[in-house]
C-alpha cells in the first residue's frame, strides 16, 4: 500500500509526511488515523510506566511491515551527538522494558537507503528499545526514545527515515508501534538530493561494478570510516569499474560528493 501526504507549513522538528507504508501480518491498529498519528511530536502524556496508547497516537506496522517518514521543508543534519529520535510505546515493567523493535534506515532522496548498524545481542541500533519520558522530545538528554547519530552511517543530512518491523530477525515483545520521529539537529535549507544513478554490483560481488548514468564527474568510493579507496572519472556512458582492489565491507559511493549508494562488498 502506498500513501502520499504533503503538508506545507512552517518548518519544525517533526516529520511532515509519510510517502509510503507497507503493512505486515498483524497490522491494523492505527490505520484509520494514518498518517496524522505518526506525524508531529510524540504523545506528550506518555511516560515510561504508562506509554502512549490509542489509535490516534500509534501505528502498528505488522510483522516485517514498514513506513517511510519525510521531512518536507527541512532536513535532519549531522552535528555532534544525537541527530534524531524515534519514539515507540516502550513500557517500563519495573523489571525491564517491554520492547517491540524496528530496523532504522535513512535516505537523502527516498531511493537509496542506509541502515543503521545494530547489535544482535544487545539490540542497540534498533528502534523500540527505550520508553518515552514525556519531556521535551527535542532534547535527547531527557526525552527518552531511541536516538540516532548520522555520523554512524556517514551522512551529513537526510530527509527520509524508514522504520521496518524486525519480524523473526529479533526476539522481542511483538509488533512495532510507531509514535513519532523527531529531529534534534535540523536545517530549513533544503538539501539537493543525490543524482539519480543506477549502481550495480555484479555477482559474486568481487570483480566489478557497472555505472549507468547520463551524469558526468568524479565517482569516489569510501569505507565506513571515511577512508578514500578509489576514484574514477565518469563521462556519461556506461562504465565497468574493476573492484578487485577495493576492501571488503560496507562501501559508500559518491558522484561529485553527492551520495549515491552504500553497498556491502564480500570477498
Amino acid at each position: 500500500m502506498i500513501a502520499f501526504l504533503i503538508i506545507c507549513m512552517i518548518a519544525d522538528p517533526w516529520a511532515d509526511g509519510s510517502p509510503a507504508v507497507e503493512y505486515g501480518a498483524g497490522a491494523g491498529y492505527g490505520q484509520a488515523y494514518y498518517p496524522e498519528n505518526i506525524l508531529g511530536p510524540p504523545d506528550p502524556d506518555a511516560t515510561p510506566a504508562a506509554p502512549s496508547f490509542g489509535e490516534n497516537n500509534l501505528l502498528t506496522l505488522g510483522k516485517d511491515g514498514s513506513v517511510v517518514l519525510e521531512f518536507i521543508n527541512n532536513s535532519i543534519i549531522n552535528e555532534p551527538g544525537v541527530d534524531f529520535t524515534v519514539f515507540e510505546n516502550v513500557m517500563d515493567t519495573g523489571s525491564g522494558y517491554f520492547q517491540e523493535c524496528a530496523f532504522v534506515e535513512v535516505s537523502q532522496n527516498g531511493s537509496y537507503w542506509i541502515q543503521f548498524p545494530w547489535n544482535p545481542t544487545t539490540l542497540q541500533g534498533l528502534a523500540g528499545l527505550m520508553p518515552t519520558t514525556g519531556n521535551d522530545p527535542t532534547n535527547p538528554e531527557i526525552s527518552g526514545g531511541d536516538q540516532f547519530d548520522l555520523e554512524d552511517v556517514g551522512l551529513e543530512w537526510v530527509r527520509f527515515v524508514r522504520l521496518t518491523d524486525c519480524g523473526d530477525a529479533v526476539e522481542d515483545g511483538g509488533l512495532f508501534d510507531l509514535d513519532a520521529v523527531v529531529a534534534v539537529h535540523w536545517s530549513t535549507g533544503i538539501q539537493e538530493p543525490p543524482v539519480d544513478i543506477n549502481l550495480s554490483i555484479t555477482s559474486p560481488f568481487t570483480s566489478s561494478f557497472t555505472i549507468r548514468t547520463e551524469k558526468t564527474g568524479k565517482l569516489s568510493c569510501y569505507t565506513i570510516d571515511g577512508r578514500l579507496t578509489g576514484q574514477w572519472q565518469i563521462n556519461g556512458e556506461p562504465a565497468t569499474i574493476n573492484a578487485s582492489a577495493l576492501p571488503s565491507g560496507v562501501l559508500f559511493f559518491t558522484l561529485n560528493e553527492s551520495l549515491l549508494q552504500a553497498v556491502k562488498l564480500v570477498k
